[in-house]
């Protein structure tokens, strides 16, 4: 009687035990955690089970982070239909809506940019609030050092400035990073950006744009996104931006690389000339030197033809690019479009024309996709 009396101690000792690591007393959740005042604490690098049960079910915690960095969170093995999701947030305890989030909601594993020390807070539920699971899930929050000396550079405000010439080590992390770079130009030319030892997961592209805190928009974009290596035409001294991202922004990595930027000065004589307004005029005869650069530069150019005949245009010495022509006139129903009067031709090409008419010729790389800053020479005759 004696030992079935210490052997049903021993049992209910552990049932209890077992009902303590349900509850979370022994590094699990513990209910109620549904709101972001109820959320359980957690240590980083720690694994601890949650179950998403009922539907709908929304479990929130907290941690002490030590500085800047990111605040990552991942899960184990998840049992059922369930899709854990995870989102981040800051505890406003004196005001009338409590979250403030700083990272929507994104399949799990994800991170957030962490800017200080402090309490900082996350939630993980199923996707669509569908689907539920009596089992457990081991969620592990960890914290990273920031491992990425230019940040914060998320908004162009923030842009980090770099000079000409220089190499910097940016990293895409976490997923939908993106960082903003200052350049100062003192003339006419190419800012340039090329990368090297991109980790993989990442493809990065860049975009260029000018910032004017007075006018409205205040950023204007002056190149939309490309892949690297990348150009952009800047028509005068300045500052301009550069900004990064992964070309989907559904890749990162904890690891920097290198990007360099680099000013190219102006080598084509006849730039700024990517639109009708600002074409180059030139006269039958004449010999220019010009560049196709960068990567989808157009060039115009404006001839006061006075014979008729044919109008040949060829091209030597070029490298890299594939140039070819088109030829307009302005269209008589509307003076700021162009009507084209020839179809695109591979250099040399002849084209008829009238006399005492007023030709646009415009010359690009056959399919925008290559450009090349070794200017070639463009006889028109």
């Amino acid at each position: 009687m004696k030992h079935f009396s210490v052997l049903f101690s021993i049992a209910f000792i552990f049932s209890l035990f077992l009902t303590d690591c349900k509850n979370g007393k022994t590094g699990g959740e513990k209910e109620p955690n549904n709101t972001i005042g109820e959320a359980n604490k957690a240590v980083p690098q720690e694994s601890f089970p949650i179950s998403i049960n009922p539907k709908a079910d929304v479990d929130w915690f907290k941690m002490e982070l030590p500085g800047q960095g990111y605040l990552k969170v991942q899960a184990g093995e998840t049992p059922g239909n369930l899709e854990l999701e995870v989102s981040f947030a800051r505890y406003q305890e004196w005001e009338g809506e409590k979250e403030k989030r700083i990272r929507g909601w994104n399949r799990l594993p994800d991170a957030v940019f962490i800017p200080e020390k402090g309490t900082w807070y996350f939630a993980v539920k199923d996707n669509y609030d569908d689907a539920y699971s009596k089992e457990t899930v081991d969620i592990r929050a960890s914290f990273l050092k920031e491992f990425d000396n230019h940040e914060p550079n998320d908004t162009p405000e923030d842009a980090a400035v770099v000079e000409p010439g220089e190499i910097i080590n940016p990293a895409v992390y976490p997923k939908k990073d993106q960082d903003w770079f200052q350049v100062h130009v003192k003339e006419q030319g190419y800012l340039s950006v090329q990368s090297n030892h991109v980790p993989e997961g990442i493809k990065p592209e860049v975009l260029f744009a000018v910032y004017d805190p007075w006018a409205e928009p205040k950023k204007q974009e002056i190149r939309s996104w490309h892949g690297l290596p990348d150009a952009c035409f800047v028509p005068d001294s300045g500052n301009y931006l550069i900004k990064l991202h992964d070309d989907y922004d559904d890749g990162c990595a904890e690891s920097t690389f290198d990007l360099k930027v680099n000013f190219i000065k102006e080598m084509d004589q006849g730039e700024p000339n990517d639109h009708f307004e600002d074409a180059k005029m030139v006269s039958r005869g004449d010999t220019l030197d010009v560049a196709i650069f960068p990567q989808e530069d157009m060039d115009y150019f404006k001839l006061e033809n006075t014979r008729a005949g044919e109008l040949k245009i060829a091209a030597k010495g070029f490298s890299g690019v594939v140039p070819e022509a088109r030829l307009f006139i302005m269209d008589e129903n509307n003076p700021e479009e162009l009507e084209e009067v020839s179809n695109w031709k591979g250099l040399p090409a002849t084209f008829e024309t009238k006399v005492d008419e007023t030709y646009f010729l415009l010359v690009h790389d056959d399919y925008d996709d290559q450009g090349s800053s070794t200017p070639f020479q463009l006889l028109i005759e």
